[in-house]
């Protein structure tokens, strides 16, 4: 019989080899013999053809309760199978929260944020089991720690969840433009998920690039002097699947569709000058574009905090101007149904004259990417 080791050792060789398939099927096997991680690789790989099979395989292996373990499973549940909050997935993540997890306090301060009394019951547990968590990203002046730990409310964060599934599901989708389907909707966002956002993944930012118009490489132009930090898939956690789902339903698009999420900062003086999102004709012939999707058919821009007069989206030829507001989300179409690019939808992100602007950025193309297809499956 195989160690663990053995096993790993040889999914990695046929995963050099190309051989996915065998690899995959190897780390299956370690799970079986109590490497969690071998487990997830497996089920997240099993997941996006069938995920109710993935999710019997966690159920049978070893350390099945796992808190680890156990989140996933709720993840998979909730983004795979049942496409929404069930209450088994609540109670699940209030179980865990209770314990310390740090995943499952997050995902619940993001989703009861808006409720301040639950709000502050669950981060009064993060401030106590997951203190450094705490002190980064909520750090509030209204939680007193005590020395006991209160049991959190269930049935309150239910009805919390439920209030604020409701919300997101009433929200206004203003029609800016016809010509490019512009449309802009507030409070989509919340401000506990755009901090989030900006804390999580600041380590990744770099100086942002463009497509090289010869051949699609990454490329430094003075027309865009942005950082920018891409959200690979195998960083996109609960929260990140939650808001790439809300940006793809807000432009009506699929999300196995989508780019990675990229995190835009913008500092004082920079900018992203008059541009189209959509390809070239000359780059939709390249191949590793065409393999990864195809044309650009929508942008969807959420802005993760408010400027007071400056670094607007401004599409000069339809004269519209959109001022940055924390939790907005903005969606328009980048081509027209002959895959033409939409003149119309030239826009440009204005200077920033002081402080800080964080947005969120969402290209969907024509096609599924590997992106799509690896977050959400196919």
């Amino acid at each position: 019989m195989n160690s663990v080791q053995q096993l790993l050792d040889q999914a990695q060789y046929h995963q050099q080899q190309g051989a996915i398939d065998k690899s995959m099927a190897l780390l299956g096997e370690a799970g079986k013999l109590g490497n969690i991680y071998a487990a997830l690789d497996f089920a997240y790989y099993k997941v996006r053809s069938d995920a109710k099979f993935a999710l019997i395989y966690l159920q049978s292996i070893p350390n099945a309760q796992h808190p680890t373990v156990r989140y996933h499973t709720a993840l998979i549940t909730r983004f795979y199978v049942e496409e929404n909050f069930s209450r088994s997935v609540i109670s699940e993540l209030v179980a865990l929260a209770q314990s310390g997890h740090a995943e499952s306090l997050l995902v619940l301060s993001c989703w009861c944020s808006e409720e301040e009394k639950i709000y502050l019951q669950i981060v009064s547990v993060m401030a106590k089991l997951s203190p450094n968590i705490y002190r980064q990203l909520v750090n509030d002046v209204r939680v007193l720690v005590s020395t006991s730990l209160e049991p959190l409310d269930e049935s309150s964060i239910e009805r919390a969840i439920r209030a604020r599934e409701a919300k997101l599901r009433s929200l206004e989708h203003e029609m800016l433009n016809e010509d490019i389907s512009l449309v802009r909707v507030k409070n989509a966002l919340s401000a506990f998920e755009c901090r989030y956002l900006q804390q999580r993944f600041i380590p990744l930012l770099t100086r942002s690039m463009v497509a090289n118009p010869a051949d699609g490489s990454p490329l430094v132009d003075s027309i865009r002097t942005s950082d920018v930090g891409v959200i690979l898939s195998e960083m996109a956690d609960w929260i990140v699947r939650d808001i790439d789902t809300r940006m793809a339903n807000i432009s009506n698009t699929k999300t196995s569709h989508g780019e990675p999420l990229n995190l835009l900062r913008y500092q004082k003086g920079q900018e992203y000058k008059a541009h189209y999102d959509a390809f070239s004709h000359k780059q939709c012939q390249q191949t590793e574009l065409i393999e990864e999707g195809g044309q650009r058919a929508h942008t969807v821009l959420a802005y993760l905090n408010s400027m007071s007069s400056d670094g607007e989206t401004h599409f000069p030829k339809i004269d519209v101007k959109i001022k940055p507001e924390q939790g907005t989300i903005v969606s328009f179409k980048n081509i027209d149904e002959n895959n033409e690019i939409l003149k119309l939808s030239l826009h440009l992100g204005a200077p920033v004259a002081n402080g800080e602007k964080w947005t969120l950025t969402k290209w969907i193309r024509i096609n599924q990417t590997q992106y799509g297809i690896l977050t959400h499956g196919n």
